[in-house]
Formats: structure tokens, C-alpha cells, sequence
């Protein structure tokens, strides 16, 4: 017979099942990453940014004198992100361990921001509701591989355009557009945002075009401390603008629209591909934005209903469409579908099929195994064209609004 403290066990347990389970889960991932944190070599990959770029970038700002390197630029990145590393110098780790330490801090941190953004969004309040992306968003194959293999920073904007998309959505405009500013700061990716913002502005008739001033607030933030140092006013500008002219190829390993043709990324004929095309695919974007725009703004598309999938569709057609796009670009897409699978069941083979995708892509990314990218491209492009229906024929089908776990 079943004594009196097992049955009360038992109870306890039945009682408050889902918080022991995702208390688990999480001690689980919360291991993954510590183990990875301190027996995975960022050099072992055949081909990394780290070996390149990140290593070099933290040798010259430590043979600098740390913070006095703001002076100048170094590396490619903007001053914030020189600053942090600075910052990172000073903590007495060497570059490996500073660099995994941030990125995990920083993933944990990204999946409470597209937690609490999912949270809002959902009309049944509960511990899944918050719990399933927080863990789910852990585990991402794209955000863990950037911050613990690849030692990039791409979860470190996210995150803050994830809080930014969460005040926008509250119709917390400053604040929105502080955060979408502090993400600028790092990483020009964000830009993707902005025709988000434009149909915003016009479909809805809420917020204030001034409303970006605060933009220019949050990025120039970070940038304080190459601007003490000495860099120019307009050095935070250049330093993005420098990463547009970086690389001359219509595709950088992205599965987008370009890949459909015959692309030589990074060879001889890479410069030749994108003269000829590169406008034409900058003018074809920003055609599909007007038509789409003209179009819902005939039907009355309700953007607070559908916030996330136009949203989701804005940062897709930028990644999918325009030239000299990285891997890695598609990271936003990534996440916000993870958001609306988490939101509506519906949406899981659409997010299944990119973090797939992005997986394959990503691992390539080190071993160089994919020699012709097409077959990958059609998959995006039925994957981007059935989001494009979603969006355009049928969202209240597949609205978030009104479903919950």
C-alpha cells in the first residue's frame, strides 16, 4: 500500500507537473551550454569568423590598451561592438571564453525577450505560454550555433529588436524605436525592420514619423565611447555604411531568390553578377513593398491582428530578395516563426522548414558541402511564397490573436 508521504509526493508533483518538467528542460539546455561553454574550441571549425576576424579584432584592441582603441576602428563592426569587446578584455578571460560567455548570457537573454513578446501576443495567459518559446528559443539551432560555435553576435540585436517589436506592439512608440535604434548600433540586419515601420506608419495613422528621432538616441548610445575617443560624428553611419560595400556578390551562401541563377559568390565573375543585377534586385524589393502596401491598404488589412505575420513577411522579402545577403541574414525569420508556431500550431511546417533549412545552411557554412544552393532556393522560395499567401489571402485563417496553448 502507498504510504501517506508517497501519496502526498505524488500529489505535489501531479499538482505542479509543468513546472517541474520545464524546470528540467531548462537545467538540461542550462548544462548544454555550459558544457559547451568550456570544452568547445571556436577554432576547431575548418572555416570560422573567429580565426579571422574575432581573434585578430581582440589582439589588436588588447595590444591597444583596451578602451583607448576606440580611437580608430578595428575590424569591420561598429564602435559599440568594439567597445564591448573592450569591456569583454577587462574581465580576465581570454578572447574564447569572453566571447562564448557573452553569447550565452545573450541567448538567454533573447529567448525571455521572445518569451514575453509571445506571452503579450497571447490571449490565454499560462506558465506554457511563456515557457515553450523561452526554451524553445534556447535549443534554436540558428541562435545557438551563432553564439557557441560561430561566436557571432546576432542574438545581441535580436534581442533588442525583440523588446522593441514588444513596446511598438503596446503602442509604446519612444520606446520601440529606442530599441530598434540600440540594435542598429551593432549590426545593420535591422534595417530589415524599417519597411515594417513604413506600412506601420501609413496603414494605421498611430504613430509620428518624429517618433525615429528616438532612433537616433538609442544608436548613438553605445557609440559614446568611440565618440570620447575621438571618432567622428558621422563614424557610427560609416561604419555601417562601410559593411554594405564590403562584399560585391548578388549571394553570400543565402538560400534567397538570387540563388535561382547562376551565382559565383566569391569568385571571378562575383563582381560581374552583381553589376548586373544588384540594382535590379534593390528596385525589384522595393516594388513588391509598394504593391503589397497599395494592396492592403484597398482591403483594410488589420495590422494589430496580423502584427507578426506582416512583420515576419517584411524581414523575409528584405533577406529573400536583395543582393550580398549572408547566411545568417535570415536569423529574424527564424525566431519570429518560432513565435508564431508557438502561437498557432499552423505555422509549425513553415518553421520547421527554415530551421531545417538554416541548420543545413549554417553547418555548410564551416565544411563547404553544398556546391549548387538551387535545389535549397526553390524549397525558400515555396516556403516564403506560402507566408506570402498567409499574409495576403488568408490571415484570419492563421491568426495568432485568439489561439493560445
Amino acid at each position: 500500500m502507498m504510504t501517506e508521504l508517497e501519496g502526498r509526493c505524488l500529489d505535489f508533483i501531479k499538482k505542479h507537473l509543468a513546472i517541474i518538467t520545464y524546470s528540467v528542460l531548462f537545467l538540461i539546455i542550462l548544462g548544454l551550454y555550459i558544457q559547451m561553454g568550456l570544452h568547445f574550441d571556436l577554432t576547431c571549425p575548418p572555416s570560422t569568423d573567429f580565426n579571422n576576424c574575432i581573434q585578430p579584432w581582440w589582439n589588436t584592441i588588447v595590444a591597444d590598451g583596451g578602451f583607448k582603441s576606440l580611437a580608430h576602428p578595428v575590424g569591420d563592426y561598429a564602435s559599440s561592438y568594439q567597445m564591448l569587446m573592450a569591456w569583454m578584455a577587462t574581465w580576465g578571460l581570454n578572447c574564447q571564453g569572453a566571447v562564448k560567455l557573452v553569447g550565452a548570457i545573450t541567448n538567454f537573454a533573447l529567448a525571455f525577450a521572445v518569451a514575453a513578446f509571445t506571452y503579450k501576443i497571447n490571449s490565454k495567459k499560462n506558465l506554457s505560454s511563456f515557457a515553450i518559446p523561452f526554451l524553445m528559443t534556447l535549443i534554436l539551432p540558428s541562435a545557438f550555433i551563432e553564439s557557441m560555435v560561430w561566436g557571432q553576435c546576432d542574438p545581441l540585436y535580436a534581442f533588442f529588436m525583440f523588446i522593441s517589436f514588444y513596446f511598438i506592439y503596446i503602442d509604446k512608440w519612444g520606446w520601440g524605436f529606442f530599441f530598434y535604434g540600440l540594435s542598429l548600433s551593432f549590426k545593420l540586419e535591422p534595417i530589415f525592420f524599417l519597411p515594417f515601420i513604413i506600412m506601420l506608419y501609413i496603414l494605421e495613422h498611430k504613430h509620428s514619423i518624429f517618433n525615429l528621432c528616438w532612433t537616433l538616441l538609442g544608436f548613438y548610445l553605445p557609440n559614446v565611447g568611440g565618440l570620447l575617443h575621438g571618432r567622428s560624428f558621422m563614424s557610427p553611419f560609416q561604419d555601417l555604411m562601410g559593411q554594405t560595400q564590403e562584399y560585391k556578390s548578388i549571394s553570400l551562401h543565402a538560400i534567397n531568390f538570387p540563388q535561382l541563377f547562376t551565382v559565383d559568390a566569391y569568385g571571378s565573375n562575383a563582381a560581374i553578377e552583381y553589376g548586373m543585377m544588384g540594382t535590379l534586385l534593390i528596385v525589384m524589393t522595393i516594388c513588391i513593398f509598394a504593391f503589397v502596401l497599395l494592396y492592403l491598404s484597398k482591403i483594410n488589412f488589420d495590422v494589430k491582428k496580423n502584427f507578426v505575420q506582416l512583420l515576419t513577411w517584411c524581414i523575409w522579402t528584405c533577406d529573400f530578395f536583395l543582393p550580398a545577403m549572408h547566411e545568417r541574414y535570415d536569423f529574424m525569420v527564424g525566431v519570429l516563426l518560432l513565435v508564431l508556431a508557438c502561437l498557432n500550431i499552423r505555422y509549425l511546417p513553415l518553421f520547421l522548414g527554415v530551421a531545417t533549412l538554416d541548420t543545413i545552411i549554417y553547418i555548410n557554412s564551416f565544411f563547404n558541402f553544398i556546391s549548387n544552393f538551387q535545389p535549397y532556393a526553390w524549397v525558400m522560395l515555396v516556403l516564403y511564397g506560402i507566408m506570402t499567401y498567409i499574409v495576403l489571402k488568408c490571415p484570419e485563417k492563421f491568426k495568432v490573436a485568439e489561439m493560445g496553448h
